[in-house]
């Protein structure tokens, strides 16, 4: 199967010779991205944004013809939007995406315009989680080609954001750091908000968080 992306295309196929990453999407922004150890210090932040298709397991049994054009068009949605917003796919896993914006003041508002942009013009039913804070990046060497990664407390919020939080058609989002600033702006732009606190906060599985936020569109 051959997944076309305007970053690159690789196939699925033992055949060729173009490196492979156990079928995940091998961007150019993940080959050409040079690490560096301190980028993730200081007070600018970087987020980290997961999405996945709900129900996508009964899709592809019901109608797995109509899904394989679905997930084309949704590709092409999430690598488009990608580069308009700034975000380095890190990698898919199935149809699932992860994805980075580095850091700045305003990383994770960039994070959840691109995640309401996605909503608008998918046609999957797709949930969306988000987490802005310090992470860790590292370049592992898996099947001859070297990839980089992201680790820590971040990354995994963002997946419980995505898998715990969020609402079919929807986005959660949380941060370990103070994102007053950014709040103030969101909630002007997204009024349908709604803050979690506490016990109202669902079983994140190991991860802890004070407050998260929802957005239903």
């Amino acid at each position: 199967m051959k997944w076309i992306s305007n970053f690159k295309i690789f196939e699925d196929n033992d055949t060729k010779e173009s490196p492979k990453r156990s079928g995940r999407l091998l961007t150019d922004a993940q080959r050409h991205y040079e690490e560096n150890k301190s980028e993730e210090t200081g007070v600018l932040s970087p987020a980290m944004l997961f999405t996945d298709v709900v129900g996508s397991s009964k899709m592809w049994s019901d109608d797995p013809q109509t899904m394989s054009i679905q997930l084309d068009k949704h590709f092409k949605i999430m690598d488009n939007l990608a580069r308009k917003y700034g975000g380095f796919v890190v990698k898919t896993i199935g149809d699932s995406f992860m994805i980075y914006f580095g850091k700045s003041e305003k990383s994770l508002e960039v994070a959840i315009d691109f995640a309401v942009e996605v909503l608008k013009y998918e046609e999957l039913p797709l949930r969306i989680g988000i987490c802005s804070g310090k992470m860790t990046s590292k370049k592992c060497r898996i099947q001859d080609v070297e990839l980089v990664d992201f680790f820590g407390d971040v990354v995994n919020t963002a997946s419980r954001m995505e898998s715990k939080v969020a609402e079919k058609g929807g986005i959660a989002f949380t941060s370990v750091d103070n994102i007053n600033n950014q709040l103030k702006s969101i909630s002007k732009k997204y009024r349908k908000l709604t803050k979690i606190e506490g016990t109202g906060i669902p079983d994140l599985h190991g991860v802890k968080v004070p407050v998260v936020y929802k957005i239903n569109l």
